[in-house]
């Protein structure tokens, strides 16, 4: 049996094996011109075929791109991880969401079950091997993000054993290359590290203390949509004002090969030589001369975007929980730069000026970091203490129904509990005035001075709950059939909520009278 970490990624999806105390990337074996090449990602891209509905991933799914009819032919899902984020406008398990004609769990499904029979073809693995697997994902992902790909990656054949914030996992990653791997060493180890995660399509930003064995996420922030893909629109967007050309008269598959353009020739920066960046109207079937677009007005259109990640990481420096832990600007060991997009040379300049004093640290692996982070956790003696990143609650109403207002459940920050130990438990329990209950549950990034939801905000699916004991068991309910009942206010209504190990948070609603329960599985925010 074999462990692995996988960084499901919004460009690319790395593996990384754990082999005896090393821990080598699984390459994939992808069919060129010149014969087959083993590459150490695979790509997170979708295709589908729009005549028989059969979806083709990774290198197969770009190779598709580049034949004569694949305009007619294909659609294109240049970033799975991001598109599945339609899966998670609300969830409560058992409801099902099909979202521009697609079903995000099925193509997730397929995409694991594809990135499965890759890593059999590798000849490491036995077809049939069960793969124990620690899986990743952003800091700020939210529930739903998280349970479909857990859920789908099991479906697909893997064994998962864990699942790990990125940006802790490329804690783990960080610890391992200071100790250069040696045990000894890494139990004595005491730093302190703020991994700054700039990937395909997400930016996470946490403050780790590393005491030995034992990993403290001290806070964590993010923002769900800023990386790579949004560089490359804004690269994309410079090639079609250079050619007069509007973006929107382009087909989505015109606009596409575009975009896939303008991350080749934004990845081409990384070697520090680049001065202009060059785009070709025939690649995409337009007619017109090349233009050139100089990296400086590049640097000059992404400066915005990131303005936000760093106001994150000097959030997360100056927290008060690393106050409390006496980190500071002065003391904190290093700022570690991983995922792809930090090999653009103006993200580490961007975060060198604005902390001069720190030591600055660009992972000389971006894209495997965190998949290596996780195969460590995998197979070693890691003691995680993470915290929830995101705020879990239900929005209630007061004044007779007069308004309404959040009420946290789970607050961000608050620390999981370990495996061996006592779940997150909250209760609350109240005299409705009305027949049913309508809960509206949420989570969010951060909450306003005065307790709104104000950043991240992802509303899951209402939960409808007979408060009036005439209402049988299992009757269908609607928000239309709610009216006051005062009546009703000597009957009691209790909440329990249970945030176990894994994140998976549910919710029991209980009427006291008769004891009517429903259970409710809502998952980690």
């Amino acid at each position: 049996m074999s462990r692995l970490g996988i960084d499901y990624g919004t460009t690319n999806t790395v593996v990384v094996c754990s082999d005896r105390g090393r821990y080598p990337v699984v390459p994939h074996a992808v069919e060129t011109a010149v014969g087959t090449v083993a590459s150490p990602v695979f790509p997170s891209l979708a295709v589908r075929d729009g005549a028989t509905g059969q979806y083709f991933f990774a290198a197969e799914a770009e190779r598709l791109l580049n034949r004569p009819d694949a305009a007619r032919r294909y659609s294109v899902i240049r970033s799975l991880k991001r598109w599945i984020r339609s899966y998670t406008e609300g969830r409560l398990i058992g409801q099902e969401l099909v979202a521009s004609g697609f079903d995000p769990a099925v193509v997730l499904r397929a995409f694991a079950e594809a990135l499965r029979a890759s890593l059999a073809r590798s000849g490491l693995f036995g077809q049939d091997e069960p793969l124990e697997t620690v899986l990743t994902w952003p800091a700020n992902a939210n529930g739903a993000q998280r349970y479909l790909t857990r859920r789908c990656f099991r479906e697909a054949g893997f064994v998962i054993l864990d699942g790990l914030n990125e940006p802790t996992a490329a804690a783990i990653e960080f610890a391992d290359r200071i100790a250069s791997g040696n045990r000894a060493a890494s139990r004595r180890m005491s730093t302190s590290v703020a991994v700054f995660d700039l990937g395909g399509g997400t930016f996470d930003v946490s403050l780790v203390s590393v005491q030995g064995p034992e990993f403290t996420v001290l806070e964590s922030m993010g923002i769900e949509h800023l990386g790579g893909e949004d560089f490359d629109a804004v690269l994309a967007g410079l090639f079609a004002e250079a050619l007069g050309i509007d973006l929107a008269a382009l087909d989505p598959f015109q606009r596409s090969l575009l975009h896939l353009h303008a991350c080749q020739q934004k990845e081409s920066i990384a070697s520090g030589h680049v001065r202009s960046l060059v785009f070709s109207p025939e690649d995409i079937g337009w007619q017109g001369p090349a233009v050139t677009v100089p990296v400086r007005r590049y640097y000059a259109g992404l400066t915005p975007l990131l303005e936000p990640a760093l106001e994150k990481l000097e959030a997360v420096v100056r927290s008060r929980a690393a106050r409390a832990a006496g980190i500071d600007e002065r003391s904190l060991q290093a700022i570690y730069l991983v995922g792809g997009s930090s090999l653009l040379p103006l993200v580490p300049r961007l975060v060198a000026g604005r902390f001069p004093g720190v030591r600055l640290i660009l992972s000389d692996k971006p894209f495997t970091a965190t998949a290596m982070g996780a195969a460590i956790h995998a197979t070693s003696t890691v003691r995680l203490h993470d915290i929830l990143s995101r705020t879990f609650g239900v929005m209630r109403v007061a004044d007779g129904g007069a308004r309404e207002y959040f009420a946290p459940i789970f607050r961000a920050g608050t620390p999981l509990p370990r495996p061996a130990g006592s779940p997150l438990e909250y209760t609350a329990e109240y005299a409705p005035q009305h027949n049913i209950g309508h809960l509206r549950y949420l989570e969010c990034a951060a909450l306003d001075a005065g307790g709104h939801p104000t950043e991240g905000i992802r509303h899951w699916s209402d939960a409808l709950f007979p408060y009036d004991p005439a209402i049988p068991p299992g009757a269908a309910l609607t928000p239309e059939q709610i009216v006051t009942r005062d009546e009703l206010l000597q009957t009691r209504v209790r909440e329990s909520y249970c945030c176990d190990p894994d994140g998976v948070i549910t919710a029991r609603l209980t009427r006291c009278c008769d004891g009517h329960t429903s259970v409710y599985e809502i998952f980690k925010p």
